[in-house]
């Protein structure tokens, strides 16, 4: 395939950034309790559950970044990712990546990870375009998420976009992911990869006969 698309919670790395982020926060900032709150009540379940709404996830990103400017806010993420972040990158990733680079295959990072969090990922990784949510940013202040979201539909819109300034379509495209709520993008293009399924996706991997790996065991 000319394109690859590549999911990063759970399919690259073996945990949820978001996850990793506020547990290594935790040991900082007492206002991370706030946050892993937030998201625990409102928005992991319905995160995997696919029904995550862009007011939603942008309020997360507000609670998440309170008091922080947009530089402010990389610098903590630099902090994040040699402390703790590029420890969970799974060692096969970097075989798959590297096979698919000799082949001249072009490699995307799409995921609902912000783009600050996705970057510091796709420069580890050696993945050079990045598709992510991306930050909303005014006068020096974080105020959620611009649209269209990373996330289900908002997925496909934004591979869509990408594919069709190379002059390319989904047909030229292939998708790993572990994650149910990405069935939307892995149903469009010509190549669907589960990686690391959650159950639902193992299901729906079997009835579609769609490859399926698991790098956990």
């Amino acid at each position: 395939m000319p394109v690859v698309f590549f999911d990063l919670d759970d399919s690259l790395i073996n945990k949820d950034a978001n996850s990793l982020w506020i547990k290594w926060r935790f040991k900082r900032e007492r206002w991370a309790m706030v946050e892993a709150m937030q998201a625990l009540a409102s928005l992991y379940r319905a995160y995997k559950k696919g029904s995550v709404t862009h007011s939603r996830l942008s309020n997360y990103y507000r609670t998440r970044t309170r008091g922080m400017t947009l530089s402010e806010y990389q610098q903590r993420v630099d902090e994040f990712f040699t402390e703790r972040g590029n420890f969970h990158i799974y060692p096969q990733a970097a075989s798959l990546l590297f096979a698919y680079k000799r082949q001249g295959t072009e490699l995307v990072m799409i995921t609902g990870s912000d783009d600050v969090v996705a970057r510091a990922y796709a420069k580890e990784l050696g993945i050079p375009h990045v598709i992510s949510n991306r930050l909303w940013e005014k006068s020096g202040e974080i105020l959620g998420l611009q649209q269209p979201m990373c996330y289900g539909e908002g997925k496909v819109e934004l591979a869509r976009q990408f594919l069709a300034d190379r002059g390319l379509d989904f047909s030229h495209a292939a998708f790993y992911t572990d994650s149910h709520s990405d069935a939307p993008l892995l149903e469009k293009v010509a190549q669907p990869v589960v990686l690391n399924p959650n159950e639902a996706l193992r299901d729906m991997a079997l009835q579609r006969h769609w490859p399926c790996l698991d790098w956990r065991n």
